[in-house]
């Protein structure tokens, strides 16, 4: 059987064809990063097997290769890499892009592996449903690369949007001495599909976009497997990721009204037991060169509302509130810092993170951010990893 093994490899042997024809190309756009990053966490492990380090530290590094084949072909190459020193479940080796790209006003042809983003909101971006999430990336803004063949249509009123996704991509857990699980592991490999084609049933989405005047919005429509799955127990009490069918309707839409921009996600999703609808929805206000330096300050707030049932995937963004705030520095080396709250309304327990990067000199890049949570009961999908508050600090080589 056709596996997610067999495409890996299939895509190195193609990418080390490809990438030993290309050296030597003046043509060629190249550009590799290494990284390094460690997590302090100040509490120990709250579940048994978790292992008792303060600090996990992780390597990550990726290949970046751009080749114009001529005016309409081009290849492009994105494989990444990330290995930790605690929690295996955490090291990925991934395609994230790697696709042959036909460009010709007004349509485009991709056929490879991609990530695409849907979205406009700040806090979580609700429409954004082609590529599952990188489970080892606690932000959750992290992606896996996605098998599939786009087609677009670029006329003046609009972009039309065809995505056939012929092959799934399985979440992935923490592991047994990794952080941010419960007392139960979840089995990584033993996933269950409502599908009989599992991992190859043929998923489809659609989006029209387009812009005018001051708004921009987006329409998409997603039917297939969904990439949050509910996780079952069975008759040995372990727990297992159960992927059911779904269709999705969304809509992201942004208004800029001077310095101000209103943000809106809507999707009504038919789920695996019911139909329910999400939405956030929210502003950001931005102040331009404060006391007259070159640095902007921005205030984001944001409310996130769910109403699906316990018979769904679970969210931790139900009825929440995020509050928040972003500042520029306009400076030579880009920093930036954006801080906030989520506070959930009907749980009362909170998020509150803070995220800090810069360049240093013109190779390199530093990121440090600080998540803690606090206030949750027995009873929250978040008591799980609520001891687990961390300071994060990567640095990453641009080569």
């Amino acid at each position: 059987m056709f596996s997610f093994s067999n495409l890996f490899f299939a895509n190195v042997l193609f990418l080390c064809f490809i990438t030993s024809s290309l050296f030597g190309n003046e043509n060629i756009d190249t550009r590799l990063s290494l990284g390094i990053e460690t997590r302090f966490f100040k509490n120990p492990p709250k579940w048994v097997g978790q292992s008792t380090d303060d600090f996990q530290t992780s390597v990550e590094g990726f290949f970046e290769v751009f080749y114009p084949l001529d005016s309409n072909h081009s290849v492009t190459i994105n494989p990444f890499f990330r290995k930790d020193g605690i929690d295996e479940n955490r090291d990925l080796l991934d395609i994230r892009e790697g696709y042959w790209l036909f460009e010709s006003d007004p349509i485009e042809v991709l056929v490879g592996v991609n990530t695409v983003f849907w979205g406009v909101a700040e806090s979580i971006n609700l429409v954004d449903v082609i590529n599952q999430t990188d489970a080892g990336d606690f932000s959750g803004d992290q992606k896996l690369g996605q098998p599939m063949i786009n087609l677009q249509f670029l006329p003046e009123y609009g972009t039309f949007s065809l995505y056939l996704l012929p092959y799934f991509r399985e979440r992935s857990f923490s592991g047994h001495e990794g952080r941010f699980r419960g007392a139960t592991e979840i089995e990584n490999n033993d996933s269950e599909f409502e599908s009989t084609d599992a991992l190859h049933n043929l998923d489809v989405a659609l989006r029209y976009s387009h812009y005018f005047a001051d708004v921009d919005f987006g329409l998409s429509y997603f039917k297939g497997t969904s990439r949050e799955p509910l996780i079952l127990p069975n008759s040995a009490a372990e727990l297992l990721p159960y992927y059911g069918q779904i269709s999705q309707i969304g809509l992201d839409f942004q208004y800029t009204y001077v310095d101000l921009l209103f943000k809106t996600e809507v999707i009504v999703r038919d789920g695996f037991s019911e139909t329910y609808t999400a939405a956030v929805s929210g502003f950001e206000y931005s102040f331009y060169q404060i006391f007259d330096s070159d640095s902007d300050f921005s205030i984001l707030f944001e409310y996130q509302h769910d109403d699906r049932s316990k018979y769904e995937p679970q969210t931790l963004s139900d009825q929440d509130i995020f509050a928040g705030y972003r500042i520029t520095l306009n400076d030579l080396s880009d920093s930036s810092f954006l801080g906030g709250t989520i506070y959930d309304t009907s749980r009362y327990n909170s998020t509150t993170f803070l995220e800090y990067e810069t360049r240093i000199y013109e190779n390199f890049s530093l990121q440090v951010s600080v998540t803690e949570f606090s206030g949750a009961q027995t009873s929250d999908p978040s008591y799980i990893f609520d001891s687990d508050d961390f300071v994060q600090i990567k640095l990453t080589s641009y080569l």
